[in-house]
């Protein structure tokens, strides 16, 4: 909004420009004020985190190949987001049992992993996850198989750091022999804390 210069008579021009310059400057300082609010709230949404979680499950299964005892290999049995629970996060793509950072910010994420498996009479089985196709050792958690090839459960919990597009995904483990590890079914549960 622009004020006119005033055209007023002779003896009345001190206070109309008086007026007009004081208008001016209240306009002046309330744009200001508009830009500094403007920018002030643009840097909050910026410094906001936006929500992330994610439930990836599986209740058919399938089969791990193991070709070396004790080696951890990528699970790459393909899960279901569940629709209600994910929000920006995706499924990962090169091993499909994981999720992946599907923002623009860096966030620190819960991560519960568990799969019901078997893999040979008394063999132990081992559950790790993984980092960008890296599989992070301090994840590691182990079971047994029953005697009569029962299904036994494994779990880890952690948390990790994820950039833009960073995945994290399960790894699985035959520790004791090459037979292969049959999983019936799996959970991934994440959760954004940071």
């Amino acid at each position: 909004m622009s004020i006119p210069d005033p055209y007023l008579p002779p003896p009345s021009q001190p206070w109309g420009r008086w007026v007009t310059t004081t208008l001016r400057n209240y306009l002046a300082k309330r744009e200001e004020f508009n830009i500094a609010t403007y920018n002030a709230i643009k840097q909050l949404n910026t410094a906001t985190f936006q929500p992330m979680r994610a439930v990836l499950w599986n209740q058919t299964g399938g089969t791990v190949t193991v070709t070396t005892a004790g080696t951890y290999y990528p699970i790459d049995i393909t899960g279901t987001l569940d629709p209600d629970a994910t929000f920006n996060m995706v499924a990962s793509t090169d091993n499909v049992t994981g999720v992946k950072n599907d923002t623009n910010q860096a966030r620190t994420v819960v991560f519960v992993a568990t799969y019901d498996g078997k893999c040979g009479n008394n063999n132990a089985m081992g559950l790790k996850l993984g980092l960008n196709g890296l599989p992070i050792d301090a994840t590691e958690c182990r079971s047994f198989a029953g005697g009569g090839g029962q299904v036994g459960k494994t779990m880890t919990q952690w948390i990790e750091r994820m950039e833009p597009g960073d995945e994290v995904t399960m790894w699985a483990a035959n520790i004791d022999t090459t037979d292969d590890l049959e999983i019936e079914r799996f959970k991934l549960l994440a959760h954004a804390v940071s």
